[in-house]
């Protein structure tokens, strides 16, 4: 695959899912989900849990309704689940492997980075922050700066927009199936880094890419 030619750009810029692919926080969250249960007096199995990956609380609160039913106290839950999530990553926030790495090198293609996440804006850049990426990104775009969250094409619609490229021209990087499915949907070049989410190949939006880890992208990068 062809990166950087002689006088046609093949990739501008790379747009990022946060959680999962940047941040290993998918973990983190799913403890969060276990606690916020609890708190709630109900038990959110695995299967349900695991499905709000890649979701912004509308549509992870339409998942919870239609699994455990229509009266599950979505907004306890997530309230509950904000203020022990948010304390697990003050005392806990890892990068996953190659990030910074597959950043020097876009840095040095003269490659833009952005994120398209289904978290807030704000808890988003305060996290990116604290992780020592915010200061790489020409922007960052969060569930409340759209209307329609993951899978809608729209987040990774105005990522493209915000470095000024086009989306044939931009790749993305993402854990979950809505995240696959919004980026594919906005025709950006789309790459699947499994993370906690399981994808069968069949259920894989067309023409995603898997790559074991964003250290294998950095040596592709590396080798043009």
């Amino acid at each position: 695959m062809r990166f950087v030619g002689s006088r046609t750009r093949a990739v501008e810029a790379l747009v990022f899912d946060m959680d999962g692919v940047l941040l290993d926080t998918e973990r983190v969250a799913l403890a969060s989900v276990e606690t916020a249960a609890h708190v709630v007096g109900h038990e959110v199995p695995d299967a349900i849990a695991v499905r709000l990956i890649g979701l912004g609380r509308d549509r992870g609160s339409q998942v919870l309704r239609d699994g455990l039913g229509a009266d599950f106290p979505t907004d306890m839950f997530w309230r509950a689940w904000a203020e022990d999530d948010h304390d697990r990553i003050a005392r806990d926030l890892s990068v996953k492997p190659g990030v910074f790495r597959l950043m020097d090198t876009a840095a040095r293609r003269g490659l833009r980075c952005a994120v398209a996440t289904s978290t807030g804006s704000e808890m988003a850049r305060l996290k990116l922050r604290r992780a020592g990426i915010l200061d790489r990104l020409v922007a960052v775009i969060g569930r409340d700066d759209v209307r329609e969250s993951k899978p809608s094409p729209e987040p990774y619609m105005r990522a493209v927009a915000a470095p000024g490229t086009v989306p044939s021209m931009t790749w993305a990087f993402e854990d979950s199936l809505p995240g696959l499915t919004s980026a594919t949907l906005a025709g950006l070049r789309t790459h699947w880094v499994p993370d906690i989410a399981q994808i069968p190949t069949e259920a894989l939006p067309p023409r995603v890419r898997v790559i074991e880890s964003l250290d294998g992208m950095c040596d592709l990068l590396d080798s043009v």
